[in-house]
């Protein structure tokens, strides 16, 4: 099997090629990626298992959002994962997620299996990564290392709760400029009109390229946006709902909760509960 010992490096010394059979595996020494094709990996399915690396899990399936639900386990740490098919895994050295992990934070806390969402552009990412090692072009490592530096990255901002800041930029100006503007400036009040002047169009032409492009229209993005950010405040225990509805943009407390809890399933309140209770 090719690199095979990065690939034991990453997952357990126990590892065997027959624990593999029915995965595709795409590694450098730094990260791995690993997708059960047509049927389970032998190693996961070990009751109790756990890694030398950090253990990222992220489901095929979008939640209600658009964001992907994934969990993380630290080194070290037994668990069982899920059966069946449809998942990324993602193991990645234990120093070199440490040392990207302390430039956001003073510490690295001990991931028992903890839950997290992800945005559409870290599995682009991941698929750009599992293609270049396809194709074993020339120089393929170093441009490997660079997307493992970019997926990295992307996890700790999305496991901190930043996935706001990962959205996918559009290719036509006046939608990139729309989204870049609303980005910057969520908690204004802003209108189709300003965001279509923004970019030298009308407001029905923004609109329809917007949709078309995203799926959404200008203000269902705008609000993902502020409830994305309302998410991150929330994980604070020093800021108020009322407080977090008016920096996120929203008129009131009421229409906070409302969209809060339409869009996301639970009250902002829950959520709180669920993150820092």
């Amino acid at each position: 099997m090719k690199d095979f010992e990065i690939i034991k490096d990453l997952i357990g010394n126990s590892l065997t090629e027959a624990d593999l059979a029915f995965v595709d595996c795409y590694v450098r020494p730094q990260l791995g990626i690993f997708i059960p094709t047509a049927g389970e990996c032998g190693y996961a399915a070990k009751p109790g298992h756990s890694h030398p690396s950090y253990m990222i899990v992220i489901s095929f399936e979008p939640a209600a959002n658009r964001h992907y639900p994934a969990e993380i386990a630290s080194p070290h740490i037994p668990h069982d994962d899920k059966a069946g098919l449809n998942y990324y895994c993602l193991l990645i050295e234990k120093s070199y997620f440490e040392k990207r992990y302390l430039m956001y934070a003073e510490s690295v806390p001990t991931f028992n299996e903890q839950s997290f969402e992800i945005c559409s552009d870290i599995l682009k990412a991941l698929n750009t990564f599992v293609f270049e090692y396809s194709k074993s072009m020339p120089n393929s490592d170093i441009t490997l290392d660079a997307q493992a530096e970019i997926i990295t990255h992307w996890i700790i901002r999305s496991i901190m709760g930043e996935t706001f800041d990962m959205r996918a930029v559009s290719s036509d100006y006046s939608v990139a400029r729309a989204q870049h503007y609303m980005e910057q400036h969520y908690s204004e009040n802003i209108t189709v009109s300003k965001l279509a002047a923004l970019g030298y169009v009308s407001s029905s032409c923004l609109n329809r390229k917007f949709k078309k492009e995203t799926g959404i229209t200008p203000i269902e993005y705008l609000i993902e946006i502020r409830l994305e950010r309302a998410k991150t405040m929330l994980k604070r225990k020093n800021i108020s709902v009322t407080e977090i509805a008016m920096k996120c943009g929203f008129g009131s407390s009421a229409h906070f909760s409302s969209c809060f809890q339409n869009r996301v399933g639970i009250s902002p309140t829950e959520y709180r509960d669920k993150y820092i209770g």
